[in-house]
């Protein structure tokens, strides 16, 4: 019975469960239905027929009719046929989903809904065709007036100045023919309602007319060019050229005959180019004539002010050689005098073997460069650039000149530096053995003694090499550079020990108060007392440290206090 009563819940809650299902899709159908009919009766109510009417308006012949005739045709079917057809669909599609056929239902609104679009899209395509049409009638209207005023300008200033266009009017004319072809065609184009063939005949006409009137403005101004001016300023350049050939200039490196020849070929096919109504492209040529041969006038010209400048040049180079040569003979001569009482380092000699060299080269140079100038066998650029490379060479020549007789003078300075610092060391040296005397001391180490006495030789030894001639200063000054650092050293080590036996002294004195303390106090001490006679002043002040520090820790501040005051 509890089964049975299982059983018959959950069929109810299924078939409830199917109900409602049921209820949601056909709303949902419904609901898809309604939006395809608003969208089928916004077809419906669009004012494609007015839309169609404005073309009635046009002459009804050729392109136009047909048109007219397909729209219409068109806007008949979609309205007796095609929306009938949806409506028809549409009904059916609302009794498959009553019949729960839903399945069949949403396919069924799929190809309605694609059906639709196509229709709306067929509908905008033809609002806009027949736009442009139309449009294009209108804009044909107010712009051939335009036109055929141009077109009349430009014929009645062709026939008045036929003279300023020269051989090109015949281009003109064949130019002006095709307009006028042109206008015949989009006359009967018009005539037979062709209004869209009608405007790209138009837009061509405007575009040849504005086109053509730029030419004709230009035209007359470049043949004056192609035909006088530019052939002249050719000719004139052609001429100075020559001038200057004739007057010494070696112009045969800037290939200026190739160019000139050039220009020549150019100006005719710059010519042909106007005849032909390639107006862009010989004014383009004609400029490029025109620019190249400024850059060539600037050669020319630069060529010209580099030879002043180089005549000018000349003189104070043969100056700069002479200044040089008697720069390198003074060095010789230093040199000579200071080699008397000083080593002169090997290298030293090299270099100023070069120098002779460099001289001579410099000179040779020189005189290509002056041969070259007065025999005008190059460009006076290029020889130019050699005297400014020779320029530089003689300024490095007369810098390893200046340094060299710095290093001679330097030496003789070098000597007194030496003599002045031996002179201070044996001063030092002085003064130390006179601390030393000064002390009292009971002896000095055989260590500080052998210091003092090595000092006192590396010093000697400094000042011999002064004394000797030649003078080598690299030895020399190796020497007192041993002698200072033997003598600090030395010094150094005295003072040290001159202050180590003083403390010694004085804290052996002042813990001799300790020595009843105990046997072990006074042999220490007297130990102490042994170190310093024997001269070990730094073992006599450690052993009276350790004596005594049990009573007197801080001996050495005490001792120290002492002897400051």
């Amino acid at each position: 019975m509890d089964i049975f009563v299982t059983v018959i819940i959950i069929l109810l809650v299924l078939f409830t469960a199917g109900t409602a299902a049921g209820i949601f899709l056909r709303r949902h159908i419904h609901k898809a239905v309604d939006e395809l009919d608003a969208r089928k009766i916004n077809l419906l109510n669009r004012d494609i027929p007015d839309e169609i009417a404005k073309v009635k308006k046009l002459r009804m012949s050729g392109e136009t009719e047909q048109k007219f005739e397909m729209w219409r045709k068109d806007w008949d079917e979609i309205v007796e046929s095609i929306l009938p057809s949806i409506e028809n669909q549409l009904i059916e599609i609302e009794e498959w989903a009553a019949k729960y056929r839903f399945k069949k239902a949403k396919d069924a609104i799929g190809w309605v809904g694609n059906r639709i679009a196509t229709v709306e899209q067929q509908l905008d395509t033809m609002v806009e065709e027949i736009d442009h049409l139309v449009s294009a009638e209108a804009k044909n209207r107010q712009e051939i007036s335009e036109v055929r005023g141009k077109y009349q300008e430009l014929s009645n200033e062709l026939l008045t100045k036929r003279g300023s266009f020269g051989e090109a009017v015949r281009a003109l004319d064949e130019a002006m023919a095709e307009i006028k072809q042109t206008l015949a065609s989009y006359d009967e184009a018009t005539e037979n309602g062709s209004y869209l063939q009608a405007r790209k005949q138009l837009l061509m006409m405007k575009d040849r007319l504005h086109d053509l009137r730029a030419k004709m403005d230009e035209i007359p101004q470049l043949l004056i060019q192609v035909k006088s001016t530019v052939p002249a300023d050719v000719r004139n350049l052609e001429m100075g050229i020559a001038q200057m050939e004739e007057s010494g200039f070696h112009l045969k490196t800037f290939a200026f005959d190739g160019r000139l020849t050039q220009f020549k070929k150019d100006i005719e096919k710059a010519y042909e180019q106007l005849l032909s109504l390639h107006v862009k492209e010989a004014s383009e040529l004609l400029q490029t004539i025109n620019d190249e041969k400024e850059q060539m006038y600037e050669t020319l010209e630069a060529e010209v002010a580099i030879k002043n400048k180089l005549m000018e040049k000349i003189p104070t180079l043969k100056e700069q050689v002479q200044a040089a040569t008697e720069q390198l003979q003074t060095l010789l001569r230093e040199t000579t005098h200071v080699q008397k009482s000083y080593l002169i380092a090997e290298e030293e000699t090299h270099l100023q073997n070069a120098l002779q060299k460099d001289l001579a080269n410099l000179r040779n140079q020189l005189h290509v460069i002056v041969d070259v100038t007065e025999n005008q066998k190059q460009t006076y650029s290029s020889i130019y650039e050699m005297a400014e490379k020779w320029s530089n060479e003689m300024d490095t020549f007369k810098a390893n000149i200046d340094n060299s007789i710095e290093r001679l003078r330097r030496l003789r300075k070098d000597e007194l530096k030496a003599q002045e610092t031996v002179s201070r060391l044996r001063s030092v040296m002085y003064e130390t053995k006179r601390t030393l005397k000064k002390s009292n001391l009971p002896g000095v180490p055989v260590k500080q003694l052998e210091a003092l006495d090595f000092a006192e030789t590396k010093v000697k030894q400094a000042s011999d090499a002064l004394n000797e001639i030649p003078l080598e200063m690299e030895r020399v000054e190796q020497l007192v550079h041993e002698a200072i650092e033997q003598v600090e050293k030395g010094s150094d080590a005295i003072e040290e020990m001159v202050e180590k036996a003083r403390l010694a002294e004085l804290a052996i004195q002042f813990s001799n108060r300790y020595r009843n303390r105990g046997e072990e106090v006074r042999q220490a001490l007297d130990q102490a007392e042994d170190a310093f006679r024997s001269f070990h002043y730094e073992e006599a002040l450690e052993r009276v440290q350790h004596a005594v520090e049990p009573y007197e820790p801080n001996l050495l501040e005490k001792v120290e206090r002492h002897i400051s005051a």
